[in-house]
Parts: structure tokens; sequence; C-alpha cells
């Protein structure tokens, strides 16, 4: 039984909103770039792994946690807990081209391209083994006894891995339901009342995590954002307030809804905040009332009085925004 979802990639929506608001010899660039680059592989592993768990009926009782976020004496975040009789099964999923190598002398893992180039990352023993510990933390605070275990998923099934790590579970995602089965061989630790327990604690101690602003997360001057709204058609940053919508300088695309998007960019990248008169910078338009009828579409927040309001996006409403709107949906592809 699935309990939690995968979460829609909300930071690579951002990312890809900035990505179109920052100069191409900007400093951050080429590291955004990567950035995104990363995050979309991941979220296309963690995709694979859920169709896995989609197709494969289990036998016995079992609860899927996918994007799971959780804070013990410290926050952290697992792609995907399996919660069974036999405890906790946390999944780390890696999708990584390439040929990968484990150097005996550095806790890390090498990527191999075919091309030669090399990339170093953090060996997903460490990442398995701090959210192991979080985990039994978690349980250890909440007088929960939950046997903790683990393995990291590497999604491509025909990478060659080289000198793995000895202590570490590696799997592939077809292999997934046959390990899984093989567990609950064993005599149960935890019975039908407990895991149910175990599930509303989970359900309960997950929290959202908010990656906005962009700007302070990532470190980057929010001046080096591009302003005005985005054509919806070719991409042009800067279209022109008309009657009834915007006009686009460089293809005469029209849209009524133009200025939804640029409003949404402004919370996930440049600030948390935003008052009447950045609006108007931001959009490019001339009028406090224009302004303050384009903030009052979306499902803001409001604080203040006169000219001390200021608007707040909160992210659940946000994450809506996101999900109804084509053109952010669009953002991630």
């Amino acid at each position: 039984m699935i309990v939690k979802n995968k979460s829609i990639p909300y930071s690579l929506f951002g990312m890809k909103a900035m990505q179109q608001r920052i100069s191409t010899t900007h400093p951050f660039s080429e590291k955004l770039k990567e950035r995104i680059r990363i995050a979309q592989a991941g979220a296309n592993g963690e995709k694979l792994v859920d169709q896995i768990f989609l197709k494969y009926q289990f036998g016995f009782e079992h609860y899927i946690f996918h994007d799971l976020n959780l804070s013990s004496s410290g926050k952290f975040q697992l792609d995907t807990l399996f919660l069974s009789s036999q405890g906790a099964y946390i999944l780390e999923i890696k999708n990584i081209a390439g040929r990968i190598h484990f150097p005996e002398e550095w806790n890390q893992m090498v990527r191999v391209l075919e091309n030669g180039q090399m990339d170093a990352f953090e060996c997903p023993s460490v990442q398995l083994e701090r959210n192991h510990f979080l985990l039994e933390d978690w349980f250890h605070s909440r007088n929960l006894s939950v046997p903790v275990a683990g393995a990291v998923v590497f999604t491509q099934s025909r990478q060659l891995i080289e000198n793995s790590r000895p202590h570490l579970t590696m799997l592939f995602p077809y292999e997934l339901p046959n390990v899984l089965r093989k567990r609950e061989g064993r005599s149960p630790i935890l019975d039908s009342k407990t895991l149910s327990k175990i599930v509303i604690e989970l359900s309960n101690g997950h929290f959202d995590y908010n990656p906005f602003p962009l700007c302070t997360t990532m470190n980057i001057n929010p001046h080096d954002i591009k302003s005005g709204v985005q054509c919806e058609k070719c991409g042009t940053l800067g279209m022109n307030k008309i009657s009834r919508g915007w006009v686009c300088t460089s293809c005469c695309q029209v849209s009524r809804r133009a200025h939804r998007r640029a409003i949404h960019d402004w919370f996930m990248i440049v600030s948390e905040t935003m008052t009447n008169r950045e609006c108007r910078e931001f959009l490019h338009v001339p009028a406090n009332y224009t302004a303050t009828r384009l903030l009052g579409e979306l499902p803001l927040e409001h604080l203040g009085m006169s000219r001390g309001r200021f608007y707040r996006f909160p992210l659940e409403k946000m994450k809506v925004e996101c999900e109804n709107s084509p053109n952010l949906q669009g953002n991630s592809r």
C-alpha cells in the first residue's frame, strides 16, 4: 500500500525558471545547469522505481512512503521507505549514467562517462548510513522499536559497477520485489497494530520541504535575476501590458495570464515576500492599482496596510498553482 506518493519536483520547477532569468555568462550558470541535470535524473530514476511498486503486488502487509521528509537530531529526506513486519527498509535511488567506481582510499563514488569525463560524488554508503542513523533516532524519540535496514538502487540495469563497498547493499530495480519478498520469509518482528501506529507517526511527522526562494538557498544576488513577464510561446522576457492582457514584443503572442507565472517566479526565485512596488518593477507595469489587481488574482496572503502591505505565497498554495498551471508544469520537462 502506497501511503505517500512521489512529490512533484518543485525545486526543479524553480531552477528551470531561474535558468530563464539568469544570464548564460553568470558565474552560477553552469552550476545551475548541472544541478538541473542531476535533479532531473533523480526525478526520472525515482519515477522508474515507483513504477516497479505500482506494477508488483506484494502478498503481505506493507506500506510505502515516497519522498519522506522527517526531522530528528537533524532534518533528512528518504527517497523511498518500505515498511513491513520486518521493519523499515530505506531505498536510496541513484540514476547515474556511466561506469561507477568506488575508490578504496576515499569515501566517494566516481562516475566515468564514455567520453572520459570523470565526476566524483558522495559515496551513497555515507548517505545511507546517515539516514539510517537519523531514522533510528526518529523512531527512538517516539519510543518505537523498529529495525532499520536499507539499500542503494541504481536505476540503470546495464550499469557497470566496479570495486563496490563490501557492506553496501546495491540493487537494480528488477531485484527489488524479490529482495523485499525474501525479507518477509523471517519471523515477523512488528505486528499489524504496531505497523498501523508507525504509519500514523510517519504520516504526521512528514513535512514539506520548502526550497524557496532559490536566491537565498543558492546564495545568488536577486539583482542578477532578469525581470519581466515571459512569453508563453517564444520565451522572450518583457511582454507589454495591454488592456486585456499581455503582448509579446518579439512574436506578438497575446496572453491574459502570463503575469501569473512571473509572480510565481518571483516567489520561487527572488523573495518570500513581494510589495506592490516590487511587483510593478518586476512585471514592468507603472500603476499601483494595476499591480494590486494582478496580485489579487493569485491566492496570496497579504499583511500590513497601505504602503506597508506585502504579500506572501504559502507553499501549499504555491504547489496548487504549480500543479494547475500547464505553463509551470512545462517548466519541468
